[in-house]
């Protein structure tokens, strides 16, 4: 998909959110009936989210395997493969924490009144306090006894060790397949690789033609049920990702360019502007790439072999805006429904944060499915991702422009230990 075409999705998406909430206002104004329109309204929204589920899986089992094999490679490639893939773990690590302790401390999703939550548990089901402590029990269910009947039943209320224990096995199985030679397993490596692409292709698909009427049902529904409570809810969790995204891209970036990377963090911003437009308005920072490495090499005189090694690795695995965003959308909906959590389970969340991160495609609308997936994890309904799915796409394209700026940023820095000469880039 082409940044226009990414363009045009955004404003379908927009459209649909739009059209949704308006229409449920007006039918609630004038007092019309609301049940057959309900109906139809449940059946798309249903339909659009069994689309999104169905695709979970296929998106996570090639993922993860692949990224296996990309940074078992990476170790090949020398001192800056592994300065680039530390550099991304505790920068991913930073947004994560910042975006758990800022929905710790402004709660957005505290101040649903108790009526509105159940009315959610009637819509969605019922919320099971069952989030992992990091106890010998957790650990114990990352072990799967039979890992097929946990990929079947990753989903359900009766799943034991669920996503995570899918996601364990997977990559046991990614580190015995990086342990072969490569002539034995190759053919599966490309069928896993063509197996992602096409669900990236069919999620493509779903976000295109499905999505913006699914997204108007969703918000229909939300908002016939909720009514105007639903606008503050929504608009406390908005202003909580995008704080947490200025303070990311500002603070954390500002002093890591100005302590380690020795340059002016405003003309990093300034130079880096022709990308951060396009990521924004696309939405994706692999329609962003060709941009992304001509802004690196042109405007921030980052050498071509550092840029396009870093940059190139940074769209699939370096995405601290994702990071940020999926740690405050658990908090808030964890809050919405009322499940507590211990600080052990908010470590967890932090490292679920950081691998849905780096699992994700660097695609519009990417995360969402990874996100849906462990929502059950947590004993929240896997359903309740249609609460955040008509916002999603603004917080989306923030994002995907922190991610991208991330890339430079870190490119940046590499750029200026290694300078381009030294002989681990001419692996790239």
């Amino acid at each position: 998909m082409s940044a226009a075409e990414d363009t045009k999705l955004s404003l379908r998406l927009l459209i649909g959110f739009g059209v949704g909430a308006g229409t449920a206002l007006l039918f609630r104004a004038w007092g019309l009936p609301q049940e057959a329109i309900l109906l139809i309204a449940r059946m798309l929204g249903e339909v659009f989210l069994r689309m999104i589920f169905m695709l979970i899986l296929p998106l996570i089992i090639p993922i993860l395997i692949l990224g296996v094999q990309r940074l078992t490679e990476t170790g090949a490639m020398g001192k800056i493969g592994i300065h680039t893939l530390f550099t991304v773990l505790g920068l991913t690590a930073i947004a994560a924490f910042i975006g758990l302790s800022l929905a710790n401390w402004i709660k957005p999703g505290s101040t649903i009144s108790s009526e509105t939550q159940q009315l959610l548990t009637k819509r969605f089901g019922q919320a099971t306090p069952t989030a992992k402590s990091l106890s010998n029990e957790f650990f114990l269910s990352l072990i799967p006894k039979n890992p097929f009947r946990e990929i079947a039943m990753a989903f359900s209320p009766e799943q034991q060790g669920g996503l995570l224990a899918v996601v364990s096995f997977v990559l046991l199985i990614g580190l015995a397949l990086a342990k072969l030679p490569p002539i034995q397993t190759q053919p599966l490596y490309h069928l896993l690789d063509v197996v992602y692409q096409a669900s990236v292709w069919l999620l493509m698909q779903v976000m295109r033609w499905i999505a913006p009427v699914g997204v108007c049902a969703l918000v229909f529904q939300a908002v016939i049920g909720l009514g105007l409570e639903l606008f503050p809810l929504l608009g406390a969790y908005m202003g909580t990702v995008i704080l947490g995204l200025l303070l990311h891209g500002l603070v954390t970036y500002g002093l890591f360019l100005w302590q380690l990377g020795r340059t002016s963090p405003w003309q990093v911003l300034q130079n880096s502007l022709p990308a951060l437009i396009l990521a924004f308005s696309s939405a994706s920072s692999n329609a962003t790439l060709p941009t992304t490495l001509r802004v690196a090499t042109q405007r921030l005189g980052i050498a071509p072999p550092v840029a396009q090694f870093v940059i190139t690795l940074g769209a699939t695995v370096n995405q601290n805006g994702t990071a940020l965003y999926e740690g405050v959308t658990l908090l808030f909906l964890m809050q919405v429904f009322g499940i507590p959590l211990s600080l052990s389970e908010q470590v967890l969340v932090v490292i679920l944060a950081m691998l849905i991160a780096i699992g994700a495609a660097g695609v519009p609308g990417g995360s969402l499915p990874l996100l849906a997936g462990i929502l059950p994890i947590f004993g929240i309904p896997a359903g309740a991702i249609a609460i955040i799915y008509g916002i999603d796409r603004f917080l989306d394209m923030l994002r995907t422009t922190l991610n991208v700026y991330g890339d430079l940023v870190i490119a940046t820095y590499l750029n200026r230990l290694y300078h381009g000469t030294h002989s681990d880039t001419r692996s790239t």
